[in-house]
């Protein structure tokens, strides 16, 4: 059964991410310029001033956001916001996007071009206080992940004239990646590849946007094993959360009519667990 899991409704909700230390889904709201965490049935919600594309935990208990002007870190107890590294400031109307945290403890995030048809997008890693660029040549990064053993790497890219996902070769030593190869492309009819996450199986889950529905796909064959649909047109990514890590949680963007549910966060028990979300070491603790 697909419940809402919060009546809060997002204007493009994205990057869910399970805390196991205070047991609390975070998200965001790309255009809504804020940070939400659901904490058993306590909301809470932080305006920022510009895009929030996505958020990594940090072993402090606080937060990297990847903001449009690039990788900042935000403590929630106070509000403070601590800019780390700059992020595409030549291109000034790009935003970061999609990221995820590989096993190890790097933030990697992708980011979104402006116009949206000129592939001048980015994979970037955060490495401390320096952002490192590991891929170009993108429309709109989506679908980060990381395999179980940490030695794979997912990278999407949503723009309907790509939609396509691809894996790469991961080092957990170096954060490096390499042996880029084509896993799986979606037809954009049906939704196209927007956020993803690994099981604890090594499935590779893939919201498929504009198609209403979420895939979970054979790493080794990239076929799909499973596939859910769901209440709304636009899924955009999904986190495994719950003290057992067996609730998959799904946010959503706001695309439909106002008696919709576009823009809410769902979850549902797929029957299957997800992996612990590894946390960045704190560069401002």
């Amino acid at each position: 059964m697909i419940q809402i899991a919060h009546p809060h409704r997002a204007a493009v909700g994205e990057s869910p991410l399970w805390c196991h230390l205070s047991q609390s889904l975070w998200w965001v709201d790309i255009d809504g310029h804020s940070v939400q965490r659901l904490q058993g049935d306590d909301f809470r919600r932080w305006q920022l001033d510009e895009p929030v594309g996505c958020l990594a935990l940090t072993d402090a208990g606080r937060l990297i956001l990847g903001l449009k002007s690039g990788f900042t870190h935000f403590d929630p107890e106070t509000g403070a916001l601590t800019p780390l590294a700059p992020v595409e400031p030549d291109r000034p109307a790009n935003r970061l996007n999609d990221g995820a945290t590989s096993r190890g403890g790097r933030f990697f995030a992708a980011s979104m071009a402006f116009p949206i048809d000129q592939p001048t997008a980015a994979l970037h890693r955060l490495d401390g206080r320096t952002a490192t660029t590991l891929v170009t040549g993108l429309h709109v990064g989506n679908g980060l992940a990381f395999s179980p053993d940490d030695r794979r790497m997912y990278l999407s890219d949503s723009w309907l004239g790509v939609s396509t996902i691809w894996t790469f070769d991961h080092d957990p030593a170096t954060g490096n990646i390499s042996n880029r190869r084509i896993f799986r492309q979606l037809d954009p009819a049906s939704g196209r590849p927007d956020g993803g996450c690994v099981d604890a199986e090594g499935f590779y889950w893939i919201a498929a946007v504009g198609g209403g529905r979420l895939l979970r796909l054979d790493p080794h064959t990239a076929e799909v094993e499973r596939e859910i649909a769901l209440p709304v047109a636009f899924p955009s990514k999904m986190a495994f959360g719950g003290p057992d890590l067996r609730t998959l949680f799904v946010t959503s963007i706001d695309r439909e009519t106002p008696s919709g549910d576009g823009g809410r966060l769902f979850r549902l028990t797929p029957g299957v667990t997800g992996l612990p979300q590894p946390t960045v070491p704190d560069p401002v603790s």
